[in-house]
Parts: structure tokens; sequence; C-alpha cells
């Protein structure tokens, strides 16, 4: 499928709407092949352990919270943590309040491999946007801020 030509874009909705798409697949595509291809991690797996070691924690994290806090389908959620857990990355465990509920867990492997990668990480971050000022930087990140926040009013 040939891409489709972004100066033939007429109208500024379209225009931004194909930016964001086009931004997050190269994002996407840079941030594997410079940090998480040698850890055997993609981004959406990099930042699934992310959440769940910074906001689970000891105790843990639910899937529907790792949905939430992430923006991920429950089956696409499902696929991530089979292949985690399979790397011992993570451990799924039964809530003590609701054994119907299963708390997701970062193992030591997977929180020592958050720690190699951590340096690369960010040292990645810093060269994708070396070109912007500070300023531009707060500017660009309170627009998305914004735009994302509209999002998510729209779609509750």
């Amino acid at each position: 499928m040939k891409p489709v030509n972004a100066a033939k874009i007429n109208y500024p909705n379209d225009l931004i709407v194909y930016t964001i798409g086009r931004l997050y697949v190269l994002l996407d595509s840079y941030l594997y092949n410079t940090a998480y291809k040698e850890y055997n991690l993609n981004p959406s797996k990099f930042n699934l352990l992310m959440v769940i070691k910074h906001v689970g924690k000891e105790n843990g994290i639910s899937q529907s919270e790792l949905g939430s806090n992430l923006y991920v389908t429950a089956a696409n959620i499902t696929k991530l943590l089979d292949a985690l857990e399979k790397e011992e990355l993570v451990k799924r465990m039964a809530s003590p309040d609701d054994r119907r509920v299963n708390l997701i867990k970062i193992t030591e492997k997977g929180s020592g491999l958050l720690d190699d990668i951590w340096p690369k990480h960010v040292a990645t971050l810093n060269k994708i946007l070396e070109n912007f000022s500070a300023a531009d930087k707060e500017k660009l990140n309170q627009l998305l801020k914004e735009f994302r926040n509209d999002m998510e009013a729209k779609t509750k």
C-alpha cells in the first residue's frame, strides 16, 4: 500500500490527525530500533512494564487498570502479558480481595531489565527531541495534553 502524500491533504484537521498518526508510527519504529530491540522489547511492552513497575509497585495492578493507564484493548494487553510472562518479566497472581481479578506484578528479572534499558531509553528520547528548545517542548507538551484531555472527554 502506497503511503498518503501529506502535501495532498487539504484540510487542516485531516493533516493534524494524519501527522499524529504518522508520527506515532515513526516514533514506535525509532524507539524499537534504537533503544528496545536488543532487549527483545517493543514500545508497547516497555510501557506495560513501566506501568506495572511504577504504578502497580509491590501490590501489583489489575489488567483493567493497565488498560486505563495505557489505552490498550483488553485483548492486546492479554497478548502482551502472555509474552512478558513467558519471558518471566511479569507474573500474574490472584487478588487477595477478589480471586476473579488477576494482579500483575513485575519480577526481579523484569525490574532489572528496565533498570538496564533506562539509560538507553533516556538517551533515545533526548536524541529525538534534541532540535527543540525547552520552550518549544513545553508548548508542544501543553498542546498535546489539551488534545488528549479533549479526546478523553469525547470518548467517555
